[in-house]
């Protein structure tokens, strides 16, 4: 109770100012934010992307065009002939939040860390052929690679940590509740279960933050968060895009849409019998209306979706790969794969009906809503569709027989990182413990080929004009039912008190380390 009443407290004082104001009693101009639930820890080597890139800076960062800058680096990696080896150079006056200064050492610790299996960071298979970092000297580090791999740049988002600091595992790390970062804030306060208080770090190498403190609750049921902010708790937050819109006006609330690579897709996994046919998969590709879940589900925040690849990545994405609606062209490619009307209007074949279970995670409304339009749109074709509702753990354990409502882009910067563990044959084998990579147990040895040979050549041209021709292989040969990639819906009061306010392409990760607020640290006060 005691920790309600503090909270309370806080958040209660805040709502007392106007908003984007200091409250009269705090001096410093506070945010006050609602996110959908607890961070499970801090640490900047369990997740590529979050609230730690507030506390932490990596070697580069995403910049608002959905390219990745540098960061704590000065100018690009610079690769040699073979793509094996990369030099990364660093700032020289950057120090954490403890007063120790950062250096080379420090960043070739944090990622012999992330990819030491003893440390069991989730981080590891963003780099799949890095054998080796070495500090040439404080302000030079060079990464050694097994093999060729063209997208590496884009993964050096890594927040670097101290290097005496990355001790024990990601499970036990003193880093998962007490940061050390070199980042434009401190965690100042955090009340398990309830909120966290990030304050400007009086270390920080750039400007001072005008916006000095961040409030960040945590509220799961977006039923309460959108009341708290209709009620002035809070001054933003993520929430769905009905949800959002229903408080465009309201006190001063608007909506924010920010363009994001994060899609929506049906796994199909190819140990259901009938999913492992193409022609199937094609068919059910055609069946579904993915204009009306635009418009219906998503509110108009969003856009039809043939494949994993969006246009977050740039030449690479072929906006010509589409499937049309076409409930008479699915049927007859159905009816050509052996699938015949039956009981029901169940269509059968063999003596087996064409059905399969699609799970959704249970606190995601709009993953609900999707799989019931799926099930909707696939029945008028005489398929049937079980929706399950599921937590994480029954969504993997389930994963490798029932088809479940994905969302992907987890790292859509280069489009080696956005597709090729969702695609490539060598995922397919069901596993537990990474059941979300190619959860449709995918195999297809010429998008094998061109996954593999894009990821090591040195053309850029090149590298895009193959990722265009795996596009066109999905078209023929769909691993999943691609759905929509999403905008990421907000709302938000206070914005324009604020210069400095930026979109920025997202990937899968949303919530208030993105939105509007992705780069707070940079806003200053509108004159």
């Amino acid at each position: 109770m005691g920790r309600v009443v503090a909270v309370a407290a806080v958040l209660g004082l805040a709502a007392c100012a106007a908003p984007g104001e200091p409250a009269p009693d705090d001096p410093a101009v506070t945010l006050r934010l609602a996110e959908t639930s607890e961070y499970p820890s801090l640490n900047p080597l369990d997740a590529m992307f979050g609230i730690t890139g507030k506390i932490y800076d990596g070697l580069y960062a995403v910049a608002a065009d959905g390219t990745v800058a540098p960061d704590l680096a000065v100018g690009d990696p610079e690769p040699d002939a073979s793509l094996t080896t990369w030099t990364v150079r660093l700032q020289d006056d950057v120090v954490f939040s403890d007063g120790s200064t950062l250096d080379a050492q420090d960043v070739a610790a944090t990622y012999t860390t992330v990819v030491d299996p003893r440390y069991a960071s989730p981080l590891a298979s963003s780099f799949p052929f890095l054998v080796d970092v070495t500090a040439v000297d404080p302000t030079t580090v060079e990464f050694r690679l097994s093999e060729p791999y063209a997208a590496f740049p884009s993964t050096l988002t890594v927040g670097v940590a101290p290097a005496e600091a990355l001790t024990g595992t990601v499970l036990d790390s003193p880093l998962n509740r007490e940061p050390v970062g070199s980042g434009p804030y401190v965690l100042e306060q955090w009340q398990a279960g309830e909120s966290l208080t990030l304050a400007a770090s009086p270390t920080y190498r750039g400007e001072a933050p005008a916006v000095e403190r961040v409030v960040v609750g945590f509220v799961l049921d977006e039923n309460v968060r959108t009341q708290r902010l209709r009620s002035g708790d809070f001054d933003g937050a993520q929430l769905s895009p009905r949800a959002a819109q229903a408080l465009e006006g309201v006190d001063g609330l608007t909506v924010v849409a920010h363009p994001s690579a994060d899609y929506r897709a049906v796994t199909l996994p190819q140990s259901v019998p009938a999913l492992a046919d193409p022609a199937v998969r094609r068919a059910l590709n055609l069946a579904v209306d993915r204009e009306a879940m635009v418009e219906g589900i998503l509110r108009g925040y969003g856009a039809p979706a043939a494949t994993p690849f969006t246009v977050a990545q740039g030449d690479a994405f072929d906006p010509d790969v589409q499937y049309e609606h076409d409930t008479a062209q699915a049927a007859a490619l159905l009816a050509e794969a052996g699938w015949a009307p039956g009981a029901g209007g169940v269509r059968e074949k063999d003596g087996a009906r064409l059905s399969f279970p699609l799970m959704y995670f249970a606190e995601d409304a709009l993953r609900r809503d999707l799989a019931l339009a799926v099930a909707s749109d696939l029945a008028e074709v005489g398929v049937q569709v079980d929706v399950e509702a599921v937590d994480s753990a029954g969504a993997a354990a389930g994963m490798g027989s029932k088809a479940f409502v994905l969302g992907g882009g987890d790292q859509p910067y280069d489009p080696d990182t956005q597709v090729y563990t969702a695609l490539h044959s060598s995922y397919a084998a069901y596993d537990p413990d990474d059941a979300y990579s190619n959860p449709s147990q995918y195999v297809q040895p010429e998008v094998d080929r061109l996954l593999d040979a894009a990821r090591r050549s040195t053309d850029p041209d090149e590298r895009a004009g193959m990722y265009r021709d795996v596009q066109q292989v999905l078209a023929d040969d769909p691993p999943m039912i691609t759905l929509v990639v999403l905008e990421h819906t907000y709302a938000a009061r206070g914005l324009d008190g604020f210069d400095g306010v930026q979109e920025v392409v997202e990937p899968h990760e949303h919530g208030v380390a993105w939105g509007p607020w992705w780069n707070v640290e940079t806003w200053q006060v509108a004159s």
